[in-house]
């Protein structure tokens, strides 16, 4: 140990040797000698844990380095989501990775917790719990790699006031009705995915012979990759359980069975053009589609207008918004809503949706549970009048 110039104290630690034999040190400085030992000591029970405490990459190098692994690993629409939930930390790329601290993480999401940069919008909870796990990952891969021993994701925390996520909703009877009995190229697709719970890439990934009309079932096993305005099958679903066998109901088959013959090979949901959906084509097609279900709300309600909203993307012509515009996703939580109320139990739910955790499964029961706080009570009483009245 020596003391510099600058009053502090300096000492060289034996790292190894370099590509070309020579010896490599490492230099830790503090100001007094007891604040140096402790250094050094830490640095000598990194080198004993097999810790490459030579290098000084940046966090922004270790992200792309991982990010380069899950390219190969995840569907292109999964790759931009991740690099747009890293997206919120760029501003900590230029620093070593070693050096980032909890307090860096933190200070970055409780400003997101109380306004979004996108939306202007104080950040949803579960949307701020991606944000850190996504980021996470980056330190564990380089934990992996023996480029540092210590995640401070694990230890940032999310604001008990953080906004919650709007809870996706389930489509009335009388929306479910307008679906079923409303003629537009966008009912097929939002029949199967109401009625068979399908995913959106799983329904438009469908073929005719995957389509079992004599037994009521289909047959889940591939899925439309939508990559910008480029689209792909991919062999499989979302998830291993997600390739699986569906009941469908006979409103689903009765409406199949009535449309013209296609050859086995033909896919069942397609552009005008008869080829496979892209992103644009989807988009033009969801969106007339719900101009023409509001449209048709409109009409039947006979001018009782339930709240007049702005001109927009779907109501072009000024017609007053009478039912408001839902998802593809909204169609599946739908289906497993009324999977619910109809009695099923969570396994064959669970196998109906393709969930792979039965927590999954369970999370819509739960919530389903607390909206219809009548009804266990109901099933006590109808058994016990079965049972022993």
């Amino acid at each position: 140990m020596k003391k510099r110039k600058d009053g502090r104290y300096q000492k060289n630690i034996y790292i190894g040797r370099d590509e070309n034999g020579k010896r490599k040190y490492k230099s830790v400085c503090g100001t007094s000698r007891k604040e140096v030992e402790t250094l050094a000591a830490e640095l000598k029970q990194k080198l004993g844990k097999g810790i490459d405490i030579s290098s000084d990459d940046t966090y922004g190098c270790w992200k792309k380095r991982w990010l380069t692994v899950q390219r190969s690993l995840q569907t292109p629409q999964q790759y931009k989501t991740l690099e747009r939930y890293l997206k919120h930390f760029t501003e900590l790329e230029p620093y070593k990775i070693n050096k980032l601290t909890i307090a860096d993480f933190q200070e970055i999401v409780f400003d997101l917790a109380a306004k979004n940069p996108t939306t202007g919008k104080p950040t949803a909870k579960k949307s701020l719990k991606e944000f850190i796990a996504t980021a996470s990952r980056v330190f564990e891969y380089a934990i992996e790699n023996r480029a540092i021993d210590f995640n401070p994701l694990k230890y940032v925390k999310i604001s008990k006031n953080a906004a919650k996520k709007k809870e996706r909703r389930a489509l009335s009877p009388e929306e479910q009705k307008l679906i079923i009995n409303t003629p537009h190229r966008g009912r097929l697709p939002a029949m199967i995915m109401l009625l068979a719970g399908l995913r959106r890439g799983e329904c438009l990934g469908l073929q005719w012979a995957d389509i079992d009309l004599k037994r009521n079932k289909i047959n889940v096993h591939q899925t439309l990759v939508l990559d910008g305005n480029n689209s792909y099958i991919k062999a499989g679903a979302k998830t291993e359980a997600g390739v699986r066998k569906v009941d469908i109901p006979t409103v689903l088959s009765d409406y199949l069975k009535s449309l013209a013959p296609h050859s086995p090979f033909d896919y069942v949901v397609t552009t005008t053009k008869g080829k496979l959906m892209t992103n644009s084509a989807w988009r033009r097609l969801w969106e007339s589609y719900i101009n023409c279900l509001n449209l048709e709300a409109f009409n039947s309600q006979q001018g009782k207008i339930v709240g007049i909203a702005p001109r927009s993307k779907y109501c072009p012509d000024g017609i007053p918004q009478v039912i408001e515009p839902f998802t593809a996703h909204c169609l599946r939580h739908t289906h497993a809503t009324n999977l619910f109320y109809s009695g099923y139990d969570i396994l064959y739910i669970q196998h109906q949706l393709g969930h792979t955790k039965p927590e999954t499964t369970l999370n819509i029961y739960t919530h389903l549970m607390q909206d219809d706080t009548e009804a266990p009570a109901k099933k006590l009483d109808d058994f016990l009048n079965r049972k022993i009245s």
